[in-house]
């Protein structure tokens, strides 16, 4: 009897586990729980804002917090960001705890089998991301320089600058974890296919975000193009790569940008960033420039980390340990 080698790779981190259907489910569970439980804070503010109005004979536009939009309630707008991203630490505890518990495996397996973090490359994702998205703002910069408002206020932007390298990194991780890693994996598990669970990842990805007020200020079309784009280039390095790290470091670029940098007037979440956009945002235009530095990031990465786009087709199989096979030759 010989055993089989076979690569551990990303998907093939699911088998170190429980993969029984209900267990699926107890996580799935949990983490709405643990979201629901994190959100309590927010929801004590919303109420208590809610009296405090109707005692003064204000109204709030509860169509607009229906919505997302959590500027009527006309809070200090790092306390705002601080208790909606409370909603993620709960949700990330959740994931935690049923993968633990549920799965009998290491969160940490989410991110690739060894269940090992390379903080040199979830740098280089940060980092190289970013600077792309500066290059693509730089020509917005350039051309429209009267429509930027810079706006430091030292104590606000402190304060958001903590929550933005602890908080942030939860709200940002607990996505991939979730979208890129737990549920990419599962569903290579149950379909056994790569592709295919990259689509329906991507799919979740962008459904989930549906409710973003973005959506209801600049439309349906254009923000799920810019959901599902995001979705496909994080699903798409993280199976290249065989490891979520490059996707951690990338989306937390992403929201730490428009958290921190540069943020929109017209944007769904407002901050105390260094700089403030005044101009409506052009989503169709923000779409293509996306497109590009998507393609820019993996051809760097390609060529950096030697990928084969081979992976992407590549069957999903289980690890050395589970696979034995019984050599005809020898008996």
């Amino acid at each position: 009897m010989s055993k089989i080698v076979i690569k551990k790779g990303f998907f093939e981190a699911v088998f170190k586990g429980q993969t029984a259907f209900w267990s699926f489910i107890g996580v799935f569970l949990l983490v709405v729980l643990g979201y629901i439980v994190g959100q309590i804070p927010l929801t004590v503010a919303v109420l208590v804002k809610g009296m405090i109005a109707g005692a003064e004979g204000e109204v709030i536009d509860f169509d607009q917090l229906q919505q997302g939009d959590l500027s009527v309630l006309g809070l200090d707008l790092n306390l705002t960001l601080l208790l909606l991203l409370l909603s993620f630490v709960g949700a990330m505890a959740g994931l935690a705890f049923g993968i633990q518990w549920l799965n009998k495996r290491s969160w940490r397996t989410l991110v690739n089998y060894h269940g090992t973090f390379c903080w040199k490359k979830i740098g280089f994702g940060f980092g190289f991301w970013l600077i792309l998205g500066l290059l693509v703002e730089s020509f917005s910069l350039i051309s429209s320089w009267d429509d930027y408002v810079f706006r430091f206020s030292f104590f606000s932007f402190f304060f958001l600058l903590v929550i933005a390298l602890t908080l942030l990194p939860i709200q940002t991780s607990f996505e991939e974890l979730f979208f890129r890693g737990w549920l990419m994996q599962k569903f290579g598990y149950y379909l056994n296919s790569k592709l295919i669970a990259l689509v329906l990842s991507t799919f979740c990805f962008a459904a989930v975000h549906y409710m973003n007020p973005e959506v209801h200020k600049y439309g349906l079309g254009p923000m799920m193009i810019y959901y599902a784009q995001a979705g496909l280039l994080l699903g798409i390095i993280t199976i290249l790569d065989d490891s979520l790290e490059l996707a951690l470091g990338a989306h937390f670029a992403t929201n730490f940008f428009g958290a921190v940098l540069i943020n929109y007037e017209a944007g769904a979440l407002q901050t105390y960033s260094l700089f403030k956009n005044t101009a409506t945002l052009d989503v169709s235009t923000v779409n293509i420039g996306f497109f590009f530095i998507s393609i820019i990031f993996i051809a760097v990465c390609y060529k950096k980390y030697n990928w084969k786009f081979s992976k992407l087709f590549d069957p999903i199989q289980r690890p050395e340990q589970d696979l034995l096979v019984i050599n005809n030759s020898e008996e």
